[in-house]
């Protein structure tokens, strides 16, 4: 995994632009130049590798579509056709003999019916749980409940929900205000803490392709020819316009 300076593309380029006014650079600025191209081309195949991924889900998707397509259905007015001539044979009080014996055929052609019902609707059922499989993978540990509650007026479970991802990395969090901003766009599904490894601090991957270790992130509302920028705290962009926020790290 390799870790940017910025947190997308925009943010990096600004930074690179930055640097071409003076017209010329040396040695230590051409190698940053470089680093900052390869973060961008980084970033870039990430977000390749995310849409690849939603790509995966649109066919997992036509092919559930496709079995749902094969569900054999029961034509609506059958079940009233068939219990209608079961009525009218009841009627009748089977003066025939032939009238009883098609009244019991009709009675077991409405245990077809529902059978059929039955096994269809157990069928659509399955299909559309592995749909929310399917989702569930997609979204994986991203916390996208602010949208869900936009669109379907409910947060969805998440493999592991935000709350405890926070308090599971809570000493590893910038100090304030960086602390509440990082926070906020986690919430806001734009970015998302992968799980802590073995003696490494966790880690931030961004929407936009950027990844920063969590403890040394830091946010300016004005860096960059964009409003608005992450970054880690020992490479602050040339861009700043303001001194970045001092603490000590835990």
């Amino acid at each position: 995994m390799r870790v940017t300076r910025f947190s997308d593309v925009c943010g990096t380029l600004d930074e690179l632009r930055k640097m071409f006014e003076k017209g010329s650079l040396d040695r230590g600025e051409i190698e940053t130049a470089i680093n900052l191209v390869d973060d961008a081309i980084y970033m870039i195949g990430r977000m390749l590798t995310r849409l690849q991924e939603y790509e995966d889900f649109k066919e997992e998707l036509r092919s559930i579509l496709n079995t749902m397509d094969q569900i054999e259905i029961v034509e609506e007015t059958k079940p009233r056709k068939v219990t209608d001539k079961l009525r009218s044979l009841i009627s009748k009080g089977f003066s025939e003999k032939k009238d009883l014996e098609r009244s019991v055929e009709l009675a077991e052609e409405i245990r077809q019916i529902a059978n059929k019902l039955e096994r269809a609707l157990r069928t659509y059922k399955g299909k559309f749980l592995d749909v929310v499989e399917l989702y569930g993978r997609v979204k994986g540990v991203r916390d996208w409940s602010k949208d869900e509650k936009e669109k379907i007026g409910t947060a969805l479970p998440i493999l592991i929900p935000i709350n405890e991802i926070l308090e599971n990395v809570k000493e590893w969090l910038p100090p304030e205000p960086h602390r509440s901003k990082i926070i906020d766009f986690v919430k806001a599904g734009r970015a998302y803490i992968q799980p802590k490894r073995r003696r490494e601090p966790p880690v931030v991957q961004f929407e936009d392709g950027g990844t920063i270790p969590l403890h040394k992130i830091r946010y300016s509302e004005r860096a960059g020819y964009q409003e608005g920028m992450f970054y880690p705290e020992d490479r602050p962009p040339k861009t700043l316009k303001e001194p970045p926020c001092k603490s000590k790290e835990k």
